[in-house]
């Protein structure tokens, strides 16, 4: 019930369509503004936060299939994942062959409980993003 106009309001458990995700805002920001990563690589971390499956299984998509769907050559996303990869913004979860499927690092996202996530952050190291500082508390923190 609206307290101001009195009318029922529909319940609704969350906001979103559909799956959700937990994403470290400070982490996603860091990227965001650093100058060590190309608006295209940018644009696929966004990409995979939102394509990762849930808990740590990888997409199982070839750099062909990803470069179909967001519209990029398939070279051009095979030089960005490994760069992501290499900053452990992605991490490798699987290999076929010569080719890796990643997934978006628990750390920057996770799509599961905080119990599992906590679980999965075990699995790896934290990203590597130039100008982030772990140390410093979060805009919340320091209100």
């Amino acid at each position: 019930m609206d307290a101001d106009t009195g009318e029922a309001v529909p319940y609704v458990p969350y906001a979103f369509s559909g799956r959700h995700t937990q994403v470290d805002k400070a982490r996603v920001e860091a990227i965001t503004v650093s100058k060590a990563f190309t608006p295209s690589q940018k644009f696929l971390v966004l990409w995979w936060i939102g394509v990762s499956p849930e808990g740590m299984e990888p997409l199982r998509a070839t750099g062909a299939d990803i470069a179909q769907r967001v519209g990029m050559s398939a070279d051009a996303v095979g030089k960005i994942n490994r760069k992501l990869a290499k900053h452990r913004i992605l991490i490798v979860r699987g290999r076929i062959g010569n080719y890796n499927f990643y997934r978006i690092s628990p750390y920057i996202s996770f799509h599961g409980t905080g119990a599992e996530q906590r679980e999965a952050v075990k699995t790896c190291n934290p990203p590597d993003i130039p100008g982030f500082d772990d140390n410093t508390p979060a805009r919340w923190e320091v209100q």
